[in-house]
């Protein structure tokens, strides 16, 4: 009887306490196709048409979500998303693997593997060495980071500007 007691006791303390790999956000689609949380703050509010919402969880890649928001585009065919790893392939020569990612600079901490850009939002994509930080010109650690600048207002204006210098004033004596 105590052995089984103890089994017993074994089984339902790894019922509560086992890992969970659910999260408290719900699965996002764009035009049905599943992208981040973090990848809907660079999409265009305006451009969207409607929302669905279904509050069944859902189970993608291992992770279970508390349920879905279907966003349907005005055009659906004005995205192509693309991962990170196509952005550093496309648009950069890097083949190391460490890589730090940022978007309009703000570090990707989360979700690596699901956030996807709109090829389209990408203005210029910026890329720096670790070995340009004096901190880590001698540390064997090496890495890359890709900044993605997207088109936004204050992006574009930097773009567009141009600057003049000189040696003197115009105009003062």
């Amino acid at each position: 009887m105590k052995p089984l007691l103890t089994l017993l006791l074994l089984f339902i303390t790894t019922l509560f306490f086992g890992q969970n790999n659910k999260t408290k956000e719900a699965a996002m689609f764009l035009d049905s196709t599943f992208i981040s949380a973090e990848s809907m703050k660079y999409i265009d509010p305006n451009g969207i048409e409607s929302i669905n919402i279904i509050k069944n969880d859902t189970i993608i890649d291992s992770n279970h979500y508390v349920g879905q928001i279907h966003i349907t585009s005005k055009n659906p065919k004005k995205y192509t998303f693309i991962s990170l790893e196509q952005v550093k392939s496309e648009f950069t020569k890097i083949k190391s693997n460490d890589v730090i990612y940022m978007v309009n600079g703000a570090f990707i901490k989360e979700n690596n593997e699901t956030f996807k850009i709109d090829k389209n939002y990408i203005l210029k994509v910026e890329i720096t060495n670790s070995n340009e930080f004096y901190n880590f010109r001698n540390s064997p650690t090496q890495f890359d980071i890709i900044n993605i600048l997207g088109k936004t207002e204050e992006n574009l204006d930097n773009e567009n500007k141009i600057l003049l210098r000189g040696y003197n004033a115009i105009g003062s004596k």
